[in-house]
């Protein structure tokens, strides 16, 4: 992580930890995670640089008064081309360091490979009676440069006229042999750069340089933005925070320091690119965007450009292809990247791979790249969304603040019922619920009308053909299906999905539903059902899609007593048991052939007693471009007991009380790949260890109760109660607990 801190000299100094590359690391601040859950991070990391080679390679080269030697700077031989000697040292006395040695010294805020220094005066400023020989060594050391495969990045950080007020034609070459071109753009008071600035601000890998104080606002002399607007940033031109006087040069020798820290990060990238990294994370001053005073706007610290992630970041996995794409360019200041997200991981996967201590540790420290292949490194359980179908605030809370309306209407020619539902989030109270809600939950959906069909047709005595659009599968297919339908308060209230559920329903709260029911006359007492479920990606916040067939028997022992057996598949599309749609925590497939076995016993006319069970078998489809690979078999199971009654106090009531053990993985193993870092050659380095799913040191244990009764035509009264032992099947996380009563008036 990067670490920031005030030095004597009044710039914001970065402690870089680094990767065996040098790679600065440093964290990912999410940016309003519970509304971007399926942008951001959910597609494979396409973005990597493959083979970045050494980064401590990269140099700096400064055309300046020289560096003081005595100063134990990162010095690589540069040369003195004022007067044609080897000797580098400073030649001038400014602020009792030299100018030269200031600017190196500020250069090393940020940068911590070498500097190569270039002498090209004798010091002397304002020198107009040796400013040709000036300019004549500062061509002579950009020729030089340009020999030099190692420098990627130029300062011109010495200002007299023999450099700012002429063209250096070499400039272009630079550009074309991929390094980096600050320019300061002096010191003039005037609304435009420098001649030089002029000259050379439209190629691609360069960059101009105003100056500003600790506090971001440009110091009086700084040149002006004017016509190089679009390449013009403004960087702390102060040698010291007590110093009254400073320029543009010192500005343009931190941006130097932070070009070649950005090259440090990835020294794959182009030099426009480098200054496209530093323009996106300039801090907008003056008038909004891209002005004539401020360009750009200002880089306070090398902190706020090593730290931007530009574009979406993406988590590498072992096949990710090795050429990034370029960002759109964008206008107007920057200002901190980011960006965060979720993943979605299934409640059954999630103890194993994500809330156990030993994976946790792991998550804590994923290498993420941004669009410039930059290495990152941040808390990757932070964007990770557990779809375990229990309770969530918003959910709650949403459904006591609706209003809509229902209907159906019968066809006796076609013996045929059609019922719809619309229902319209008229209060959502999104401050409430956010004040409440946890970390865990879930994001408030956009959606604020939800349409739902459904259809009834009696084909023949014996045929009944039922169709869906929108609707809990649920309500069709689940152990409950048999139970008294309330006419307030239907089947059951039971606040979780985890209750009387099977996986043959799939894991969204909606879907399109599809069944045939046959009643034949000869088997007394029987029925069977063929039905489909089919999720579409468009009815949930995950883009998840799954299509189930299931077959169906069920016999009625007598009047109180049922017994019913689903068999089926479930096809799911991108994840495995409920987990990502796509990402890196995705698959190709899943397929789970699973059976589920319920009965249903009325114990008198008030109360029914429900137990289910069931077992499937998955396999899966892996890709190579995720965290998760070479899946083996896996092996569920999930059951559910509990009892519903109706009309037990009041004549219009209802009470429930249920004890299940939701979706467990009993057999089962996969790779798990986790990046955390890059060797020495750029690949980047994963631990990877065989994972054991089943091995979760406990099982989950939930119990659900809840009472609701109408005490008038419009005013309902309820208590919910529901508790989760080993949330997830771990132990290593506190049991939850929630307790809520509610009041409602229905219209």
């Amino acid at each position: 992580m990067s670490k920031s801190k005030t030095d004597q000299y009044g710039s914001t100094k970065v402690d870089v930890e680094t990767s065996p590359i040098g790679t600065p690391k440093s964290r990912l601040v999410p940016s309003n995670v519970a509304r971007n859950l399926a942008a951001v991070l959910s597609c494979s990391a396409t973005l990597f640089i493959g083979t970045v080679g050494d980064a401590y390679a990269q140099q700096v080269a400064i055309l300046d008064s020289g560096v003081d030697p005595t100063r134990g700077f990162n010095i690589v031989g540069g040369f003195n081309y004022f007067s044609n000697t080897s000797d580098t040292s400073d030649v001038s006395d400014r602020e009792g360091e030299g100018h030269g040695t200031v600017s190196a010294r500020v250069i090393t805020e940020a940068f911590s490979g070498e500097i190569v220094p270039f002498v090209i005066t004798d010091g002397v400023s304002p020198a107009s009676s040796n400013e040709s020989q000036v300019t004549v060594a500062r061509d002579l050391a950009l020729n030089d440069i340009m020999g030099r495969s190692e420098v990627r990045v130029v300062g011109f950080t010495w200002g007299t006229s023999g450099i700012r007020d002429t063209p250096a034609p070499l400039v272009s070459g630079l550009v074309a042999a991929n390094k980096v071109v600050a320019i300061l753009a002096g010191n003039e008071s005037a609304d435009n750069p420098n001649a030089l600035s002029q000259a050379h601000f439209n190629l691609d890998g360069a960059i101009v340089v105003g100056a500003t104080d600790i506090n971001g606002d440009l110091l009086a002399t700084s040149n002006r933005a004017g016509i190089t607007q679009d390449k013009y940033v403004a960087a702390i031109g102060l040698p010291t925070t007590d110093a009254e006087l400073g320029g543009t040069s010192w500005a343009t020798a931190r941006i130097s320091g932070i070009a070649g820290a950005v090259l440090m990060q990835n020294p794959n990238l182009t030099a426009a690119q480098v200054v496209d990294v530093i323009l996106r994370s300039a801090e907008d001053r003056g008038a909004v965007g891209t002005d004539a005073e401020y360009g750009r706007g200002v880089i306070l610290s090398a902190q706020q450009v090593l730290n931007n992630v530009i574009g979406t970041p993406t988590v590498p996995t072992p096949v990710t292809p090795t050429t990034p794409s370029t960002p759109e360019p964008v206008s107007g200041g920057g200002g901190g990247g980011g960006g965060g997200g979720a993943l979605l991981l299934g409640g059954a996967l999630a103890g194993a791979l994500l809330l156990l201590r030993k994976p946790s540790d792991k998550l804590e420290k994923t290498l993420v790249l941004d669009a410039y292949g930059r290495g990152f490194v941040i808390d990757l359980n932070d964007h990770v969304e557990i779809n375990d179908q229990a309770l969530h605030l918003n959910q709650f809370f949403h459904s006591l603040e609706q209003t809509g309306v229902s209907d159906s209407v019968y066809l006796p020619t076609i013996n045929t019922q059609v019922a719809f539902s619309a229902i319209t989030q008229t209060d959502p109270r999104e401050d409430m619920i956010k004040y409440f809600s946890g970390p865990d939950d879930k994001a408030f959906a956009d959606e604020r009308v939800n349409v739902s069909m459904g259809l009834r047709s009696h084909l023949s005595q014996t045929v009944e053909l039922n169709a869906g659009y929108k609707v809990n599968p649920r309500q069709e297919f689940s152990g409950l299906s048999e139970t008294v339908d309330n006419h307030y308060f239907g089947r059951s209230s039971f606040i979780t999905g985890q209750s009387f559920g099977s996986v043959l329903s799939g894991f969204n709260a909606q879907a399109e539903t599809l069944s045939l029911n046959y009643s034949p006359r000869v088997i007394s007492n029987t029925h069977f059902k063929l039905g489909l479920v089919s999720a579409a990606a468009g009815n949930n916040q995950y883009e998840q899609e799954s299509v189930s067939s299931i077959f169906e028997g069920a016999y009625q022992f007598n009047d109180n007593k049922n017994l019913k057996l689903q068999i089926g598949q479930l096809e799911e599309k991108g994840g495995v048991l409920g987990s990502a749609a796509g990402g890196v925590f995705g698959v190709k497939s899943a397929t789970t052939y699973a059976m589920n076995l319920t009965g249903t016993m009325q114990l008198n006319d008030k109360f029914n007693v429900v137990a289910n069970y069931g077992i499937g078998r998955t396999q899966v489809d892996a890709i190579a471009d995720s965290l998760l690979t070479d899946f083996s078999t896996l092996r569920s199971d999930w059951y559910s007991v509990g009892a519903i009654g109706n009309n037990v106090f009041r004549r219009q009531d209802q009470m429930g009380v249920a004890f299940s053990q939701p979706l467990k993985i009993r057999e089962g193993s996969l790779n798990y790949s986790i990046p955390i870092g890059r060797f020495a050659n750029g690949d980047v380095r994963f631990d990877t260890e065989r994972v054991n799913l089943s091995d979760t040191n406990a099982t989950e244990r939930s119990v659900e109760a809840y009472y609701r009764t109408m005490l008038s035509e419009h005013l309902e009264l309820g208590g919910f109660i529901s508790y989760r032992s080993d949330p997830n099947h771990v132990s290593d996380h506190d049991d939850e607990a929630l307790i809520m009563a509610t009041v409602r008036w229905r219209q």
